[in-house]
């Protein structure tokens, strides 16, 4: 990797200053701005079919970008999802995901330094390259996330905080005055346990038995432990997450205006996409990171590149792996030539695979053996093929998008064509390097798992309670 990143970096003067390097200038690179909305489903926007009003700021976005009909995470939790939106790899080639343990282990192999994620690409280009997030435990340092950003800070707040602070980073790059091109990557986890669905003055007045944690948990234990349908009070809680996005689609909509108003997104590749979605009782699932069913993989994701006005709905599957390969879409000259060498998939050139190694801690020790199994779907049109777990399923989405009739029985044909394909995939492109092995948990790393629901006890607080600080 340190050789490829030094070969490219060499061309990287004459790229920024190409009026020195022949006749003809070529433009300026464009700024790079993806915002990751941690565990947002796909259809609690209304450009995708939740109802009118849920999320217009980022409803009129989409209408001048290119929307995405279909985008399929690689996973259903953090990290494995993340490493495929840096690396333009699924987690079985990248190799940073679960593994089985028994009991309270940090069970997650970090990102290994070999594989060159979008940051380094962009930073040997000379971009300034920043992050800035509020998912203080699987985007942490500690797993390798970290890499190729000259900035990378990590505080567990909500929205407003975390943009005011990459809002801060840009004006300190604007005040150099060099021109340098950003790259400005931005974690929010609003809807995410405990749900930010109301202020923290109005957070503070609600009766315990209408707090949001407290539902979620009341919600885990009826589902998860009693085998209960959600029922009620899962259309309470779900109903919640719903006012959390669109809480967070106002603060996307001032983050937008922000960059505008600097200039920043005259000239910019702007990407917004979730690594995750959620679950409120289908499938005997509550929360995500438990398997790949369609509320916890089907993601929004939305693509305006530079001077683009007119939008245009994208039929092409999309995947998280996908992220890197639109950004050099963007590029133009040697850097985007590059660029679309180390990063060569866009949606429709690929096969759209999810993955889940395993469960987190929390998982393991309350629910035992239940979701400790790995799990992998492909998506071949309208048809999606799990295997892992008790059984094969394959379901019809157009037919039953609720995942709730397994036709694998009545096409055992289309079975073994796809289970041919994905494993021809798999066996061809698979991971195996060195496997990094996680540190052990400190005591405040331990205390931000159990925040976010994936220690012992799942007890959260609200971003902002638990600052992580940079790292």
């Amino acid at each position: 990797m340190i050789s490829s990143i030094w070969s490219r970096g060499f061309w990287a003067p004459c790229v920024l200053s190409l009026a020195a390097c022949g006749d003809k200038p070529a433009p300026p690179l464009p700024n790079v701005i993806i915002l990751s909305l941690d565990t947002v489903r796909a259809d609690r926007f209304s450009c995708y079919g939740a109802p009118a009003g849920a999320t217009p700021r980022m409803d009129a976005f989409a209408a001048k970008a290119d929307r995405y009909a279909s985008c399929t995470s690689s996973s259903s939790w953090t990290l494995p999802s993340h490493a495929s939106m840096f690396t333009g790899l699924f987690p079985f080639e990248h190799g940073s995901h679960g593994f089985e343990v028994d009991g309270m282990i940090d069970n997650v192999h970090p990102l290994h330094p070999d594989h060159v994620t979008f940051a380094e690409e962009l930073g040997s280009f000379g971009y300034d390259t920043a992050a800035f997030v509020a998912n203080n435990v699987y985007l942490a340092k500690r797993y390798g996330m970290d890499q190729g950003f000259d900035t990378y800070e990590v505080h567990h707040e909500r929205a407003a905080q975390v943009m005011s602070r990459a809002l801060d980073h840009v004006d300190g790059v604007i005040a150099k005055g060099t021109g340098q091109p950003l790259l400005l990557f931005v974690n929010v986890m609003d809807a995410h346990r405990p749900y930010a669905a109301y202020s923290d003055e109005e957070l503070a007045a609600l009766p315990k038995d209408q707090n949001p944690n407290g539902l979620l948990e009341d919600l885990c234990k009826q589902v998860m432990n009693r085998g209960e349908a959600p029922g009620e009070l899962g259309d309470r809680v779900s109903e919640l997450y719903s006012r959390a996005i669109h809480r967070l689609d106002g603060e996307v909509g001032a983050y937008l205006d922000a960059l505008e108003e600097r200039g920043v997104l005259d000239n910019a590749v702007v990407i917004i996409t979730s690594d995750h979605g959620e679950a409120f009782g289908t499938h005997g699932i509550v929360e995500h990171a438990k398997d790949v069913y369609e509320p916890l993989v089907a993601v929004p994701l939305i693509v305006r590149y530079p001077d683009q006005k007119q939008g245009r709905v994208i039929e092409e599957r999309a995947s998280s792996v996908d992220v890197p390969g639109l950004i050099a879409k963007g590029l133009s000259g040697h850097a985007g030539g590059v660029t679309r060498v180390t990063f060569p998939r866009v949606p429709g050139t690929h096969p759209v695979v999810s993955e889940l190694h395993f469960a987190r801690p929390r998982d393991i020790v309350l629910y035992k053996a239940q979701f400790q199994h790995e799990r992998t779907a492909l998506r071949e049109g309208d048809m999606k093929l799990i295997l892992g777990g008790p059984e094969v399923q394959l379901f019809d989405l157009a037919e039953d998008p609720g995942e709730l009739a397994n036709i694998a029985p009545k096409r055992p044909d289309l079975v073994t064509a796809m289970t041919a394909a994905l494993d021809q995939f798999i066996v061809r492109n698979r991971y195996t390097g060195e496997r990094l092995q996680p540190r052990a948990l400190s005591d405040a790393a331990t205390k931000a798992m159990s925040a976010l629901g994936y220690g012992p006890g799942g007890k959260s607080k609200a971003p902002g309670d638990e600052d992580d600080g940079p790292r």
